[in-house]
């Protein structure tokens, strides 16, 4: 417990360090030099591309996660292979992102489109060497990682940005500072954690893997599908304006999120390891894990909910921001639930049963575009918002239903 108590103060440290200032910067400063039409463009820009990109990442970061916490003398083999896939998977997103821009939206959205696939490039390749990092539970690499990235991204984005004050040079400028970060991680992993041996790459490692691996990359990517395809439906249905207020609530959540982020990011590996070694402790420190987030999302959701036209008014003062205070104090209930359900994500995943896993996401994802389709052009964006919250309830009771009746020793 000692240890995972020093893994999170360090993961704590590095992200109240500059997650603040990247708050500041993707909301406020966003809106205030290109105005809430042109951020309802970059949102839905970044939400296309994340879940194109997302879609085809494979599942490699969780696997690698869970396989080398508990044999970790593969690290170059798996940071070999998997960097040159995420590399060649990412190139093809922003190719099939662009074809979906030109097929659904105006030509003139094209840029902002390629710039966002950019940035969402570097950031899953930065992330992969992260990956590398929480499997060998150096989780204060982690931290200085995550402080440079910001730092980078911030001040490439804003100085983009006063240049000129649209959604395509901020991407482009964030763009830019991604690529440094993960260059700077690259050489970072690569001198201390795993070579990168391009002698590596083998075809035979992927058909061992991929079976194990795509379940937990199906199951990303559902979880992408019901958190992302709000933002471009909404905009799709009901313009840039909406999608604009939608994406203040959208990002105060998001921000949110880093709390049960740095709490599964800790446990993954350690439960993996505890899977092999001690049920009885995985059991434990589940159940630990699952009370815990719980009463620490609930009291920061009702500080959010209750604060909540302060924290619109802060990051957009005018009337047209105004919808989104109440389309926060409804995403927020999501919050809670969604923090719960990382937990059990975790649990499952940890415990070898992707296939399940992906099984309750995919339906998720469904319900909830189902649900988007229905509401959004009843109810504009509060209908997205009652979607999310409806889909979280959904995955808690089948996850709840799902762990009930599975033994520990169970697998798929």
């Amino acid at each position: 417990m000692n240890q995972i108590a020093r893994n999170i103060s360090w993961l704590t440290i590095g992200n109240v360090a500059v997650k603040p200032i990247w708050f500041v910067f993707i909301t406020y400063v966003c809106i205030r030099y290109m105005g809430l039409a042109q951020y309802g463009s970059m949102t839905a820009a970044l939400a296309l591309m994340s879940i194109c990109d997302g879609s085809l990442t494979l599942g490699s970061s969780t696997y690698t996660i869970r396989e080398l916490a508990r044999s970790r003398d593969r690290s170059d083999i798996f940071f070999s292979n998997f960097m040159v896939s995420r590399l060649f998977f990412s190139l093809l997103a922003i190719s099939i992102g662009l074809a979906i821009k030109w097929a659904i939206g105006p030509s003139s959205g094209i840029e902002i489109v390629l710039f966002a696939g950019t940035y969402v490039l570097a950031r899953n390749l930065l992330e992969y060497c992260r990956a590398m990092f929480r499997a060998h539970e150096i989780f204060r690499f982690e931290a200085y990682s995550t402080i440079l990235e910001k730092i980078f991204v911030v001040a490439f984005g804003w100085i983009a940005l006063t240049y000129t004050p649209t959604a395509s040079s901020a991407l482009l400028g964030m763009s830019a500072g991604m690529l440094v970060s993960f260059f700077l991680n690259f050489g970072w992993v690569s001198a201390k954690i795993a070579k990168f041996r391009l002698a590596l790459f083998s075809l035979e490692f992927f058909k061992t893997s991929m079976p194990k691996a795509a379940p937990l990359g199906l199951a990303s990517v559902f979880v992408l599908l019901y958190y992302r395809t709000d933002s471009i439906m909404i905009e799709a249905f009901e313009g840039e304006l909406v999608a604009g207020q939608y994406g203040i609530a959208f990002r105060v959540t998001e921000a949110m999120v880093l709390l049960p982020y740095i709490v599964t990011s800790v446990l993954l590996p350690r439960l993996s390891s505890l899977y092999e070694t001690s049920r009885e402790e995985f059991r434990v420190l589940a159940r630990r894990g699952a009370l815990g987030m719980g009463g620490l999302s609930i009291i920061a959701a009702v500080a959010v909910f209750i604060f909540a036209p302060v924290i619109v008014g802060l990051i957009d003062a005018h009337s047209e921001a105004e919808p989104a205070v109440l389309l926060l104090q409804v995403l927020v209930f999501s919050f809670v639930l969604g923090s719960i359900n990382q937990i059990m994500t975790t649990v499952l995943t940890a415990s070898n049963k992707q296939n399940r896993l992906a099984a309750i996401l995919g339906l998720a994802a469904v319900t909830n575009i189902g649900l988007n389709l229905y509401f959004i052009p009843l109810y504009s964006a509060m209908g997205a918002a009652a979607a999310t919250v409806a889909t979280q309830v959904i995955i808690m009771l089948l996850f709840g239903l799902t762990i009930a009746r599975s033994s520990p020793e169970s697998t798929d």
